[in-house]
């Protein structure tokens, strides 16, 4: 049990590892983080109110008179109880947070992912070039063989003309694998700076389903999505329910020159407290049943998150079954292809083959040990669609 938990880490660390991204990508991805702790901790304190001040300078000449007042205020209103609305704002910033940071890492190990299955797909197209090359040598022997028995009237033109456009067909789809790894290299290159021809492929092993879903980060964060969702509805409770503030002021004046007071500068200061309730608001409960479905809502897609990754577990285990099934096959093939080799080598010796029989062996052979490595990359691509799901060094 240990051991197998041991293997399942090492991949975890390979696709976590976000040096694949270029450093670009990795400072955006650092600024969104950072950005989304800034407005974490804006949400958590948005209960406390501003401490305000004003300054007020008025002059008049009304009655003739060369009138002057200055005023200088600081108003405290804060309020310190909201029936939990002020503990349902601090764990809702803090649900928040935690459900903004999942989002940013979703998106980071899509970009990683992406980085790796772009390399998976750069290495498997270099070996269907060199597949290609042994399908186009075997059609040019076909053409040699053909020309020769059209020359000898044993065939028409028709069975060469067939040979011909076969080659033709390989050596288009040479080209057109060519300009496939230009894509891939040209979009590698848009999120990372590393050179796919010296960067080592990552490995996966199947990762168990129970390890899957407990570390799936999208259905964490569907679970976090409805943690918020239900502290918003406290929160919207509480604002139809009593609320206590303390309030505080400190005020200086200064009057010259008035018709009705004497000139003169004073400075008092008041406090106390207020109860706050709404008495009357036409949308009250039409709020609190819009949240109140947004919550019951969020607790449905936390649901069908977990069937859709289920899904996706077993949808990539039937690929790899299909794959495996390929794998032995193909295996069953080279043991044929060996042995036609060795017998067409022997009957060459014996002057009852050609040197066209033993070549069309060979490449044929070869050409089915490279399906081999083509595959087991298809199945590492496969491995990656559940390892891209996983949070982070968790198992």
């Amino acid at each position: 049990m240990k051991f197998s938990k041991i293997l399942l880490l090492i991949p975890l660390v390979l696709i976590s590892d976000d040096s694949i991204l270029s450093e670009l990508k990795q400072k955006e991805f650092n600024i969104d983080f950072q950005k989304s702790d800034v407005e974490s901790k804006k949400l958590k304190d948005s209960w406390i109110n501003p401490i305000n001040m004003s300054y007020s300078y008025t002059k008049s000449d009304q009655y003739g008179l060369d009138q002057e007042n200055r005023s200088f205020r600081i108003i405290v209103d804060q309020p310190i109880f909201k029936s939990g609305g002020i503990y349902f704002a601090i764990k809702y910033a803090q649900a928040n947070k935690i459900f903004s940071h999942l989002s940013i890492k979703e998106q980071k190990k899509e970009l990683i992912a992406t980085a790796i299955n772009l390399l998976y797909n750069y290495n498997k197209t270099k070996l269907l070039l060199k597949k290609q090359k042994y399908m186009i040598k075997n059609s040019k022997i076909d053409v040699l063989r053909k020309k020769e028995q059209y020359l000898s009237g044993i065939i028409d033109s028709s069975f060469l003309d067939q040979a011909i456009l076969a080659k033709n067909q390989n050596e288009l789809k040479y080209i057109e694998l060519k300009s496939t790894l230009e894509d891939i290299l040209k979009s590698f290159r848009d999120i990372s700076d590393k050179d796919p021809n010296t960067l080592k492929m990552p490995r996966f092993t199947l990762i168990k389903r129970s390890d899957f879903l407990r570390e799936n980060i999208s259905i964490k964060k569907a679970k976090e999505d409805e943690r918020v969702k239900r502290y918003f509805k406290n929160m919207t409770i509480a604002r139809y329910l009593p609320s206590l503030s303390l309030t505080a002021s400190y005020n200086t004046q200064e009057i010259t020159g008035s018709f009705y007071m004497p000139p003169g500068k004073e400075s008092f200061k008041d406090y106390g407290f207020k109860i706050t309730m709404p008495l009357f608001d036409i949308n009250s409960f039409r709020n609190i049943e819009s949240t109140k479905l947004d919550y019951l809502k969020s607790k449905l897609l936390t649901q069908d998150m977990k069937r859709a990754e289920i899904n996706r577990y077993k949808n990539v285990l039937r690929k790899l079954r299909l794959i495996d099934k390929k794998i032995e096959l193909t295996k069953e093939d080279i043991s044929l292809y060996e042995k036609l080799y060795k017998d067409t080598k022997e009957k060459f010796e014996a002057g009852e083959k050609t040197v066209y029989d033993i070549e069309t062996m060979k490449n044929s052979l070869e050409a089915r040990k490279l399906d081999i490595k083509i595959y087991q990359i298809e199945k590492q691509m496969a491995l990656l669609e559940l390892y891209k799901r996983v949070e982070n060094g968790k198992i």
